[in-house]
């Protein structure tokens, strides 16, 4: 089963990156089959790094991004509507996952290897809800990067820009859970649920944009962009700090 692993995440990238230029070329019905599948075909692998592995799929960086384009893929599937000419939701939200994807390349493309923490919950919360917070975060950028895009539809945009701000919001609600499990898991693992490191450093640079981001300065239309700014900067922050833990 552990052989499935590669070629399963070969068949994601190509239907990852197909559906990108279906949906490029406006080929709504494809695009949709393909992204369909790609999902499912995320899913399937996922499913299979578990079953060899025996913990979730949300350690290491190679698991826990296939893990996060898989919910991203699911906003995509479901809350991304194709659009009819401009760059709309559904075409950054692809843009993103092969963007993900792409980070992949520089990992081993192998199960994560049994830990003994791997089994506490909290380890496996703290993991988890980091990487619903970076889908989400994702899916977020990808309403501000419309919304930027087009400054001339700002006025028919405003749906869209309170959507991203929405999805911000469930961003930054996951990436509290994780902060609290990640107390738990401080608590239960060294008797003390606050130790200064870099990791707490990193968490709060997310935590002070998320704040920025929720209250800008100014009045709109200013507070509207410096939003929209913030919301596109935070995901990128969160994949940093995300490649530089799995580098270190």
């Amino acid at each position: 089963m552990k052989t499935f692993i590669f070629p399963g995440y070969v068949s994601i990238w190509v239907a990852y990156a197909a559906t990108l230029l279906a949906v490029c070329l406006g080929w709504n019905r494809l695009s949709r089959f393909l992204s369909v599948a790609g999902v499912a075909l995320n899913g399937c692998v996922l499913a299979v790094i578990t079953v060899v592995s025996g913990v979730a799929p949300v350690f290491e960086i190679f698991s826990g991004i296939l893990f996060v384009t898989f919910f991203l893929g699911l906003l995509g599937v479901f809350l991304a509507a194709p659009e009819r000419g401009g760059l709309g939701v559904g075409i950054w939200v692809w843009i993103e996952m092969v963007v993900l994807l792409v980070v992949t390349l520089f990992f081993p493309k192998e199960p994560p290897s049994y830990r003994l923490h791997h089994a506490d919950w909290s380890v496996v919360m703290f993991h988890g809800f980091r990487c619903l917070a970076l889908a989400s975060a994702c899916f977020a950028a990808a309403h501000f990067f419309v919304f930027r895009s087009r400054r001339g539809e700002r006025k028919t945009l405003r749906p869209v820009f309170n959507q991203g701000r929405n999805f911000l919001l469930l961003s930054a609600l996951f990436f509290l859970c994780a902060e609290y499990a990640g107390i738990l898991w401080c608590q239960n693992g060294w008797g003390d649920f606050w130790h200064w490191s870099t990791a707490f450093f990193q968490s709060t640079i997310i935590l002070l944009l998320l704040m920025a981001a929720f209250h800008p300065p100014g009045k709109p239309p200013m507070s509207n962009d410096i939003q929209a700014l913030l919301g596109m900067m935070i995901p990128m922050v969160m994949l940093t700090v995300t490649i530089v833990k799995a580098l270190s």
